[in-house]
């Protein structure tokens, strides 16, 4: 968090503080490996600089679920889990952007270090770009 412009530095003190994981997500988990697949395969596949996200709308099942993938290959687990922390709360905090689609996959495959502001910029501009 050091060196961040003003701004972005009270946006990232606003999320770790306001970040509550009890908080319940509006969505379940998308864990079935026939649901991925479909998803993967018919799926809007839009581009980011952290990693694909994948939209897309089931008819059949009304309910929204999301899945995150984090590669092991970008850190440690307390730095993995820090990332879907941040998307689960994207994704909580702007739940009315994914009305439209019913299933998201992010996949997270960036080395370098992150902080909520850049991967919130990310993904408001993956979610414009999917609508």
């Amino acid at each position: 968090m050091p060196f961040l412009p003003g701004e972005e530095q009270k946006e990232e003190r606003k999320f770790l503080l306001v970040m509550n994981i009890s908080n319940p997500l509006k969505c379940s988990v998308l864990t079935n490996k026939n649901e991925i697949s479909v998803v993967l395969k018919n799926g809007k596949k839009v581009k980011s600089d952290f990693g694909p996200v994948y939209f897309f709308n089931a008819e059949s099942d009304p309910v929204k679920k999301v899945a995150i993938f984090v590669k092991k290959n970008t850190g440690k687990a307390f730095y993995r889990n820090y990332i879907k922390r941040i998307i689960r709360f994207y994704v909580r905090s702007n739940f009315t952007l994914f009305n439209t689609y019913n299933r998201v996959i992010f996949f997270y495959n960036y080395k370098k270090q992150i902080n909520y502001t850049f991967l919130k910029r990310q993904l408001d501009t993956a979610v414009k770009e999917a609508h």
